[in-house]
């Protein structure tokens, strides 16, 4: 046994070196704020706008942005520039050109009726068309129109005569590249009203041409044989590739933009933030992931130490799956890195709590091993499924950001089971036969929070309504300010002014932003660009501001004016929405999860509920200092809740896996409120430690991370208290009030056949008068008043049946 773990150990160890070796040779992708990118200023040509058609910019940037996504652009920059512009910032592109170019692509899809083109039905036309051969390479074909002279007629002129009979926007957002033929075709199904409309069309005109154009270049130009009752078509010709033809399918899906786009102006941009800022947030980083790991070693002892190894095979894997995966690293997503090692130590905590018990219950170390991972694995497997949930749920409905959010917390969700489970159960089965590692001082075996035996016995289910009572306290207030509007957006929401200054001499951006604050522009974002020109985002709307801004920055030399202009919002309303709409979703999704595997509906409730409830208090003190001290909420806020979501969850799970165990193995005579309160002091180390780990790494952070990051820490660490605070003392004894209530009803309804007066009468514990169907006092069926007297037992008699008492035995 031993020989198979330690070939097992062998292997991860093989695996871990490896990504080692990618970790070192794989470069990373790094964000606008810690590298910087190029940026591209776009113009809508207006003036190819259909007669009386208005710009709608929000769609232009929302179709952009979605292109971007398509490209696997991580953590880019869509923001709208008033009036016909549009803002994008690429971090780390490897082909500029190319990048633009796909961005610029109209990709404006029209099927267009040839009406002057001749055909089999409509020989007077006037126009004839030439199709050539196809292209032996790409499988395209050319087309070419002449006029009843031979004379060669251009294919505006006739797509100008055409009349659109469908577009893009008739299309379902699944169109899809395939090979047919060993022709490559892109696939297209219409919706229910285009598929109408093609039906109609080409009911009436069989034998006629339809031309399927592509930025007003014909791609093909079939004749129509039959009715397409379908609502099906396909763009084939022209592709070289597969990807190509895919390209254009997501594009497609993405929609086409209503106008061309011209590059009005590229730069290259540098990092938005100072190389200060990241040095303190590694330094800080580190400090707290020092105490987390001799936290371990401290409490458990020999498993803590485990556990650290295992904490840094799981960085060493998670960071090598981002590189290889093409994730891109900004501030925010490398301080989300950190706090999820801080997390990892959660499912190892959780086993060693478990094994703990099993010890302290006279097991073998290797049954208690054994048992610990058994028993701790329904734990971590459905909080970790709930989890998966979240993240699948926001890479479905989210965009930029929140998709990269979802997909390296899945990542880190996955790893950490395989370090837990695997990677720490291997070393524990490793030591399982040495002499030394049997003592059982080695195990932290004393070291408990709180306990029946050792520590503070607390009857938290007893007090439920002082804890209730607690969470509105917090919650009123917070819900008040966020009724009156205190949750203040920052400038990636409620956009601003862009200011371009150039320099005659180098400046530092964060020079620039110190000078900004003391002038009261707190709100702000700058990049340095070529030439010493500064990019100054603030929340300046006019003239006069933008000279109170100008005079802020002469101390720090001469500058030129090169621009001032309004900006719209970075991050759209519309991927705010989004964000939310994912939370209800996932929050659904967990509720119908926990709901089957508890089989019961009010554990995915009453989880739910406090997962609300964390959300609710987060927010609702930002809005509050918000309105006190003028806390603005960015991008980073909304990670920030959606890591508090996961965690809230995580912690919920485990105490209800603990309840659900216990309901399997009830003491005798144990109610539930019992039962819930026993459940939540087995579960209590593992709960503090969890989050004790977690707050030690995110203190560490805001005090030694910089003033960047301080906000989005804030709200992490208060996501944690509350989240742990709702686990224990919310979403618990939310469930025995279920249970009450639920008790209260079937009370209700059943109801006795015949009432039956009391029979015997006798006194009671404190003299007062006790009839026959009291209950009896002792658990062997008889009963006794406070002097002795014996008391008729209950009968199932009828009631003109004498009843006679039980003789008492006598006891000694």
């Amino acid at each position: 046994m031993r020989l198979t773990y330690g070939r097992s150990f062998l292997l991860i160890l093989l695996l871990v070196i490896a990504a080692a070796v990618v970790v070192v040779q794989v470069p990373t992708k790094l964000g606008l704020d810690l590298k910087g990118g190029v940026r591209v200023v776009l113009r809508a040509q207006t003036e190819k706008l259909p007669k009386g058609e208005q710009l709608d910019l929000d769609g232009v940037v929302r179709i952009i942005r979605d292109r971007v996504d398509i490209m696997h652009v991580s953590e880019p920059v869509v923001q709208p520039k008033l009036p016909d512009q549009v803002i994008v910032e690429l971090p780390g592109v490897a082909n500029k050109e190319e990048a633009l170019a796909a961005i610029r692509e109209t990709a404006l899809l029209e099927f267009r009726y040839l009406k002057d083109v001749k055909s089999d039905r409509n020989n007077m036309a006037r126009y004839n068309m030439i199709i050539s051969e196809k292209d032996p390479k790409t499988g395209a074909e050319s087309y070419t129109f002449t006029d009843e002279k031979g004379d060669d007629v251009p294919v505006e002129k006739v797509l100008g005569t055409s009349p659109v009979i469908l577009s893009g926007r008739d299309l379902k957002p699944n169109t899809k590249a395939t090979i047919y033929n060993n022709e490559i075709q892109v696939d297209l199904e219409f919706n229910a009203e285009g598929r109408k409309r093609f039906a109609d069309f080409t009911r009436t005109h069989v034998k006629e041409h339809l031309a399927i154009v592509l930025d007003n270049k014909i791609k093909s130009a079939p004749r129509i044989n039959e009715p397409i009752l379908q609502g099906r078509a396909q763009i084939s010709g022209g592709f070289q590739t597969v990807e190509e033809a895919q390209r254009l399918a997501d594009f497609l899906n993405a929609g086409s933009l209503p106008v061309p786009l011209e590059i009005a102006q590229t730069t290259s941009v540098e990092a938005t933030l100072g190389q200060d800022s990241i040095k303190a947030s590694f330094q800080a980083g580190a400090v707290g992931l020092g105490v987390v790991l001799l936290f371990m070693i401290l409490y458990y002892l020999l498993p803590g130490l485990l556990a650290d190894i295992a904490l840094v095979f799981y960085a060493v894997l998670t960071f090598a799956a981002y590189k290889l995966m093409g994730v891109t690293f900004t501030l925010a997503g490398i301080c989300g890195f950190i706090l999820s090692i801080g997390m990892a130590v959660d499912a190892n905590i959780l086993i060693f709590e478990r094994l703990k018990e099993e010890l302290r219950a006279g097991k073998t170390l290797r049954a208690a091993i054994d048992a610990g991972f058994k028993r701790a694995f329904t734990a971590i497997f459905d909080s970790n499924v709930s989890t998966a949930i979240t993240c699948l749920v926001l890479y479905l409905f989210g965009s930029g950001s929140i998709k990269g959010f979802a997909l390296t917390l899945a990542i880190g969700v996955a790893i950490s089971m395989f370090t837990a489970i695997t990677v720490t159960r291997t070393m524990l089965f490793l030591l399982v036969d040495m002499a030394w590692a049997q003592n059982a001082r080695l195990f932290g075996l004393a070291r408990s929070w709180v306990s029946r035996e050792g520590g503070i016995y607390h009857d938290i289910i007893g007090k439920r309504n002082w804890y209730f009572a607690l969470s509105l306290l917090v919650m009123i207030p917070g819900i008040f300010f966020l009724a009156t509007g205190g949750l203040k957006p920052s400038i990636e929401f409620s956009g601003g002014s862009e200011l371009q200054v150039q320099f005659a001499q180098p400046v530092q951006a964060q020079a620039i932003r110190n000078a900004l604050n003391n002038a009261g522009y707190e709100e702000n974002m700058v990049q340095m660009a070529e030439s010493n020109t500064a990019i100054i985002r603030t929340t300046a709307k006019n003239a006069e501001e933008k000279n109170s801004i100008e005079t802020a920055l002469q101390p720090l030399g001469q500058f030129q004016e090169k621009g001032f202009d309004q900006v719209g919002a970075i991050v759209s309303k519309e991927l705010t929405r989004n964000a939310f709409l994912s939370v209800i979703i996932a929050s659904v999704g967990i509720l119908l999860y926990l709901a089957f595997r508890f089989n019961q509906l009010k554990f995915g409730v009453c989880a739910v509920i406090a997962l609300v409830h964390d959300v609710i208090v987060v927010t609702g003190i930002f809005a509050m200092m918000g309105t006190l001290a003028g806390w603005e909420v960015d991008s980073l806020f909304l990670t920030a809740m959606l890591t508090v979501i996961g965690f809230s969850v995580h912690d919920t799970i485990v105490i209800f896996d603990r309840i659900r165990e216990n309901l399997r193995h009830r003491q005798k005579g144990e109610d539930f409120e019992g039962l819930v309160n026993r459940s939540i002091l087995q579960s209590f180390a593992r709960s503090i430690n969890t989050s004790m780990t977690v707050a030690i790494t995110l203190v560490a952070l805001l005090f030694l991370g910089g003033p960047v990051i301080r906000l989005f820490v804030v709200a992490l660490l208060t996501g944690v208290v509350t989240g742990t605070y709702s686990s224990i003392f919310n979403a618990s004894p939310l469930l025995v009030v279920w249970e009450k209530m639920q008790e209260g009803s079937a009370k209700k309804a059943v109801r006795p056949a015949t009432e039956f007066k009391p029979l015997v009468t006798a006194t009671g514990p404190k003299g007062q008068a006790r009839s026959a169907a009291t209950p009896p006092a002792e658990d062997n069926g008889s009963a006794s008043g406070g002097g002795g007297v014996p008391v008729a037992a209950e009968s199932k008699a009828s009631p003109r049946e004498k009843i006679k008492p039980k003789k008492r035995k006598r006891r000694f």
